[in-house]
């Protein structure tokens, strides 16, 4: 039942963005979600993630594997092709192992973004990331954009 319900709430994000009036869509590559760009105003923007695997073959416990983001993008700078925001996030994740299997985490940093061809977002976050489920921690977060392994995109309409 629990992971229906997970199934859900993830279903439901993806309604709700495309009905709050969907501006793109794209790639995570850090976290490996698949992501709608929601326009809030001018200078704000939500983007909603959200990645699922099933495999029927595993154990009973290990079967479903989920992870739902949620980040509150407020512009800071604005320079040409290049924005500097702010960003503000939650990250939920479900593994596909029976003990320690959900995690919950905080981020706050930035979440520069080049535009290139007019509609297409090239991005990466930093900051600082706070895992409170299943340990806490604290910890910074980041990695470089990179068009091979780890450019996060965004295709916008």
């Amino acid at each position: 039942m629990k992971k229906l319900t997970l199934f859900a709430a993830a279903l439901g994000l993806a309604v709700s963005a495309n009905a709050q009036g969907l501006k793109g869509v794209g790639y995570d590559a850090n976290l490996n979600h698949i992501v709608a760009r929601i326009g809030l105003n001018q200078n704000a923007a939500l983007d909603v993630g959200g990645a699922i695997m099933y495999n029927d073959a595993a154990a009973p416990d290990t079967k479903l594997a989920l992870g739902v983001s949620g980040f509150y993008l407020g512009k800071l700078q604005h320079w040409g092709p290049v924005d500097n925001n702010f960003a503000a996030g939650v990250i939920f994740t479900k593994l596909p192992q029976k003990t320690k299997n959900v995690g919950f985490a905080l981020f706050g940093g930035l979440q520069p973004e080049v535009t290139l061809l007019d509609r297409i977002l090239l991005s990466t976050r930093f900051g600082l990331n706070i895992p409170l489920a299943p340990d806490f921690q604290i910890n910074t977060v980041g990695s470089g954009i990179s068009i091979v392994g780890g450019a996060s995109f965004k295709i916008l309409w």
